[in-house]
């Protein structure tokens, strides 16, 4: 009786290194994926967290037009939102928000958003009605100031492109 014995060599079968190949392919796409959306997302908390310093300078200007220039007179809301939706664009009413150093008015002078962030803002901004930035530019979104309804306060709305 003639008995051949086949021995296998060491290593793997041709099936199983594709198996193998295929697993390790699944688990680096789902890391791959779980990286983009970290990505993603940090760029909407960045974006959220922009929105929330415009809506904090705006409520700040509205405040601060409230006064009649140095006097104790006030200004009734009422006129504020008259002076607001004179101003018809989105960059139009950012601008009130920036300091403008050679103004009299000492709150304008300083503004009412610090100088770092407008200056991220004017250099991703391109058109009159969306504001933008690197990360909002990430998330596909823009900052939107609209016209302030009766009865309401003025809002910075986040917009998806």
């Amino acid at each position: 009786m003639n008995m051949t014995i086949h021995r296998r060599g060491n290593g793997f079968s041709f099936v199983e290194a594709i198996f193998t190949i295929a697993i390790i392919g699944i688990m680096s796409s789902l890391v791959v994926a779980a990286i983009s959306n970290v990505s993603r997302d940090a760029h909407r908390v960045m974006a959220r967290q922009q929105q929330a310093a415009v809506q904090s300078a705006l409520t700040a200007w509205v405040m601060a037009q409230n006064r009649v220039g140095s006097t104790a007179q006030l200004r009734s809301l009422e006129s504020v939102r008259t002076t607001y939706n004179a101003l018809s664009t989105t960059s139009a009413r950012f601008n009130q928000l920036i300091p403008q150093p050679t103004s009299a008015d000492p709150n304008l002078r300083a503004g009412f958003l610090d100088q770092t962030t407008a200056d991220h803002f004017l250099d991703y901004t391109t058109g009159t009605d969306k504001l933008k930035t690197a990360a909002l530019d990430n998330a596909k979104q823009y900052l939107a100031l609209p016209t302030w309804q009766s009865g309401d306060f003025p809002r910075v709305d986040l917009v998806n492109e």
